[in-house]
């Protein structure tokens, strides 16, 4: 299966690999692995991602908020759930995006500079029991009706964009707006 990397902004000097599990029989481990540092990445409901550029839009503002130090969380890898929400409330953005016991279908990011991937994405694909697809199937999974809620987004606006570019417009600005 084919992989989904992008380069981040060069300043970075990193990349992004996303990979989409459906199916996962083990959140609950996986979950404890990350909480406890065992794993390195980033795990999101697949039910609040649109397309994998809102995914990629987050991972990059996180990615440079790491490099210039400006971490609002404690890792990089909670500042992409922080930067995937609307929210400056930090526990509600990790609630929100990071997963829950009954999770089935999840988006995994990885941040790593070229050389690292294939040994990160070894130690995370091996700890997911779950059926990896193409992450172009994600909006088969997108939970529509809670997207628009999460990101507060009326018909009205979906008349003059699409949902994907309504939402990575509000991650790209989330800084400068405010949040009703």
């Amino acid at each position: 299966m084919e992989d989904y990397s992008v380069e981040l902004d060069p300043e970075t000097e990193l990349y992004c690999t996303l990979y989409l599990f459906v199916d996962v029989t083990n959140i609950i481990e996986i979950y404890e692995k990350i909480i406890n540092g065992k794993l390195s990445c980033c795990i999101t409901k697949a039910s609040l991602i649109v397309d994998a550029l809102q995914a990629v839009v987050a991972t990059n503002k996180a990615a440079l908020n790491a490099k210039r130090n400006r971490l609002t969380t404690k890792s990089v890898y909670t500042e992409i759930l922080f930067c995937l929400s609307m929210t400056k409330n930090i526990s509600r953005s990790l609630s929100a995006f990071g997963i829950s016991d009954n999770d089935k279908n999840i988006v995994v990011i990885l941040i790593h500079k070229l050389d690292e991937k294939q040994t990160m994405s070894a130690d995370v694909l091996c700890s997911i029991k779950g059926e990896r697809i193409s992450i172009s199937r994600i909006q088969e999974f997108t939970d529509v009706n809670l997207v628009k809620k999460t990101y507060k987004i009326n018909e009205d606006e979906l008349c003059i964009s699409d949902l994907t570019g309504a939402v990575v417009s509000r991650i790209s600005c989330k800084d400068f707006m405010l949040i009703k």
